[in-house]
């Protein structure tokens, strides 16, 4: 069974409040009519912060198109007095083509929010 796989190294964050790519997260995935690849977005250590409910929500891309399974965390309290560690973890199923296609992590803050990620995130393909 193959697997592809990438893995973030160093802390990154985004505020955007618009889905932006995770740096370091994006394969290509090979061509193969009539397959499924199952792709696993895997963040182990994410937190948010900010004063609105902060929080992040995360996505995979198939060539630059945003697929409709999310995943995302929020805190229960509006200015939160600790940032706790929110794991999450998103799949999807993504049908292979005769052609090209790149999955990549896509992520945003909620609210206005910062998440951060300072730990490794991985995007792991199965198939």
């Amino acid at each position: 069974m193959p697997v592809l796989y990438a893995q973030t190294s160093g802390s990154q964050q985004t505020n955007s409040a618009d889905f932006t790519p995770i740096p370091g997260l994006s394969l290509a995935l090979p061509e193969g009519d009539g397959l499924i690849a199952l792709v696993i977005l895997n963040l182990p250590n994410p937190y948010a912060t900010g004063n609105d409910y902060p929080g992040g929500t995360f996505a995979i891309a198939v060539n630059g198109t945003v697929q409709p399974a999310i995943a995302s965390f929020t805190y229960t309290d509006q200015v939160p007095p600790t940032t706790n560690r929110m794991p999450t973890t998103l799949c999807v199923g993504v049908p292979l083509i005769i052609g090209t296609q790149t999955v990549a992590a896509m992520w945003q803050g909620v609210r206005g929010s910062t998440v951060i990620l300072d730990s490794p995130a991985t995007l792991s393909v199965v198939f």
